[in-house]
């Protein structure tokens, strides 16, 4: 079941976006409001926790998806595979985390309270995380795929309006929403440029899904592919010098690497199965990401430029959806 979903929804839609594919990407008008831009306030406070150590310097920490409890649940790992650790134990599934610039909150997607909401909490490697600790900062509406700003003060994440979805900012304790595409198509799966001025994702505005930029006011949008696949999922490179992405031009999902401008494009990953979320090690000499070319999802790692792919976890679960702490 994991990979049927998976495989119909791509990314983040372990809770979302299952719909909209279903939809075939085009939304049917419906009497939606669009919320009311919100000025972008500066000095945003930023939550505070006390900071954690990496398990045991193997290399960093890795935060991925697993449902190996009975449940979709967030787990931590040393970047090589071991000392894995289980972060979220709630009853509900929680996906997809993505990591504070300062390493120490993850913002994940989860239905505990009821619709799909996002949450940040804390991550205190060493001790099981304490649940209670969890902050909602959404509410109403079906919010996912997140991506924090370079300097940690915003939030960039998707709502689904009607049979699409539109992509916000707010601010990282959840106030000053502002609405950054206002299409009646799919746009999701955002990611910052490592300066913090622009923003990736993509859209299916133009019939498939491909890959834009805007900057990080929701202005000057781009096309940067251009082909009769789905491409989707960009992650910038620490030094915003590539963009890896997933597409299916040759058939199946594959992850590629391009220039910003769109330009030089790589193929990284060349097998039968599909290679998922890539994210960048800090230092941009590797990329983790899911696959199953095993089997079920497995968490692998190979270097940044395709080479020396290897399986860092191994087990019956499904893991999936990895993101390399900064």
């Amino acid at each position: 079941m994991a990979m049927v979903f998976r495989r119909t929804v791509l990314v983040m839609v372990l809770f979302a976006l299952i719909l909209l594919a279903a939809c075939g990407g085009r939304a049917t008008p419906t009497a939606v409001v669009s919320p009311t831009k919100t000025p972008r306030p500066t000095n945003t406070p930023k939550p505070t926790a006390t900071p954690w150590a990496p398990l045991s310097g193997n290399g960093g920490v890795i935060a991925f998806v697993s449902d190996r409890s009975g449940n979709y649940d967030i787990f931590v790992m040393n970047a090589d595979g071991s000392d894995q650790r289980q972060v979220t134990t709630d009853g509900a599934q929680d996906g997809v985390p993505k990591w504070s610039p300062d390493g120490i909150w993850l913002a994940f997607e989860s239905k505990r309270s009821g619709p799909m909401d996002i949450y940040i909490a804390p991550v205190y490697i060493g001790v099981q995380a304490d649940e209670n600790a969890a902050r909602k900062i959404t509410a109403g509406g079906f919010n996912t795929e997140t991506a924090w700003s370079p300097d940690g003060n915003r939030i960039a994440y998707s709502i689904m309006v009607g049979n699409g979805s539109d992509l916000y900012l707010m601010n990282s304790d959840g106030t000053g929403k502002q609405r950054l595409t206002e299409t009646r198509f799919i746009n999701g799966t955002p990611a910052w440029s490592p300066d913090g001025s622009k923003i990736a994702f993509f859209s299916s505005r133009d019939g498939n899904w491909e890959i834009y930029v805007m900057n990080a006011d929701g202005s000057d949008v781009r096309r940067l592919t251009q082909n009769a696949a789905n491409d989707h999922s960009p992650a910038w490179s620490p030094d915003g010098a590539r963009i890896a992405f997933i597409s299916e031009r040759d058939g199946n999902e594959e992850i590629y690497l391009m220039n910003p401008d769109g330009t030089n494009l790589l193929r990284l990953t060349n097998n039968v199965a599909e290679d998922w979320f890539p994210s960048w090690s800090p230092d941009g000499k590797q990329i983790v990401f899911s696959s199953n070319r095993d089997g079920n999802h497995e968490i692998y790692l190979m270097n940044a430029d395709g080479s020396d792919p290897r399986r860092i976890t191994s087990n019956d679960a499904e893991d999936w959806a990895p993101v390399w702490r900064p």
